[in-house]
């Protein structure tokens, strides 16, 4: 089995769970959303404390420009 199977076939075996919930239950895609997250709590941390630092560094350069003609 090539890499490339063993890769998507993990990741359906990962997402099987969610899936399930999702078509068998009713509001199922809300439920496998926060279950979803709940369980991957550490991630969602990571990627939200790095969108923060992004917008932090991206506030920072807009007030350090000065101002053009357009926005005068």
């Amino acid at each position: 089995m090539s890499l490339k199977a063993a890769t998507i076939i993990a990741t359906i075996r990962r997402a099987g769970p969610y899936l399930a919930i999702e078509l068998i239950l009713p509001g199922g895609s809300i439920l496998a959303l926060i279950l979803w997250l709940v369980r991957n709590r550490a991630a969602v941390r990571q990627h939200l404390a790095r969108i923060a630092s992004a917008a932090r560094n991206a506030g920072q350069l807009v007030a350090v420009r000065p101002p053009t003609a357009s926005t005068l």
